[in-house]
């Protein structure tokens, strides 16, 4: 796969409510343009960075490409270089697996070497690589620079309202997972913000949802379930522009019919999203904050 310096895509105060909750997630339009519809912007949706074994390429014709399995972790897939970091443009890669760990991608050939070898040809032996991160927006205009060092180690990028918001997975390390956001400038080379969140390896992978909130505000929210201790939410609001955090809410979530459920949600189809609390048993809604004055603040509901 090609690689080089410099790659252009196409592609506050705080507060803390500890009460039993469980969170919902919902699609967001993009400020300004009233649509609850457009795709909701979570990582959960799209790939991020791992190891693949690849085992052959083609030049990308335009016809459907043969989607990858979880069900089947070792049944072979195609995925599209242009929608890679490090990918060729106008490339197809068919590849075996996809993992966090480099030992497990290691494994993985190993089997492919031994007991696959009817998936690949000698004048193209499969071997253990990176396809980098997911380029996530399709036609973006923003600049991937790899000079910046955030970059590369992504495990994806997304341009949305004239900046790059690329997330990256530190995996395990020292007892703990952490999760950052950057939002990079359009040029590709100034960090504005960086959000964060850590999370013990014991729990599972934190996902992130991005929301638009103003031209210049976004909020991140960070989830992951803990063994035996339900889901943690942590919902971060930036000025990136000012380069300023201006409000958190972290929650910690349960579960049963009295659970009070966090969601963010476009409620009056306005583009700008609302944090709807409601009752999980019932759906009776309790609270709801809406953006006013550069905050999130609690509105009277009926």
């Amino acid at each position: 796969m090609t690689s080089g310096n410099e790659r252009t895509s196409r592609v506050s105060p705080v507060g803390r409510w500890t009460l039993s909750t469980v969170c919902a997630l919902v699609a967001l339009g993009a400020p300004g343009q009233g649509r609850a519809d457009e795709a909701r912007l979570c990582d959960s949706d799209w790939d991020g960075q791992s190891f693949i074994v690849q085992i052959g390429k083609r030049k990308n014709d335009g016809k459907p490409l043969q989607p990858y399995d979880p069900s089947q972790p070792m049944a072979p897939y195609e995925l599209p270089g242009d929608r890679y970091l490090f990918g060729e443009r106008g490339k197809v890669y068919r590849a075996i697996g996809r993992f966090s760990d480099r030992k497990e991608g290691e494994e993985a050939l190993r089997k492919v070497e031994t007991e696959m070898t009817y998936l690949y040809t000698n004048s193209y032996p499969p071997f253990l690589t990176s396809p980098g991160a997911y380029l996530v927006t399709e036609s973006p205009i923003c600049k991937i620079d790899r000079r910046n060092p955030v970059i590369d180690p992504s495990s994806w990028i997304l341009e949305k309202n004239g900046v790059l918001l690329v997330g990256t997975d530190t995996g395990c390390t020292g007892g703990k997972r952490t999760k950052k956001v950057t939002v990079v400038s359009c040029d590709g080379m100034k960090n504005l913000v960086t959000d964060s969140v850590a999370a013990s390896c014991e729990s599972n992978r934190v996902n992130t949802c991005i929301y638009p909130v103003a031209p210049d505000v976004f909020a991140f929210e960070h989830y992951y379930s803990q063994p035996g201790s339900g889901t943690e939410v942590r919902l971060r609001i930036y000025d990136v522009r000012k380069k300023k955090r201006l409000q958190s809410i972290d929650r910690s979530n349960d579960d049963g019919p009295d659970t009070e459920l966090m969601k963010v949600k476009d409620v009056d189809n306005d583009g700008i999203p609302e944090i709807v609390f409601s009752i999980a048993g019932s759906g009776e809604q309790t609270s709801m904050l809406k953006w006013r004055k550069g905050k999130f603040l609690e509105v009277k509901t009926p």
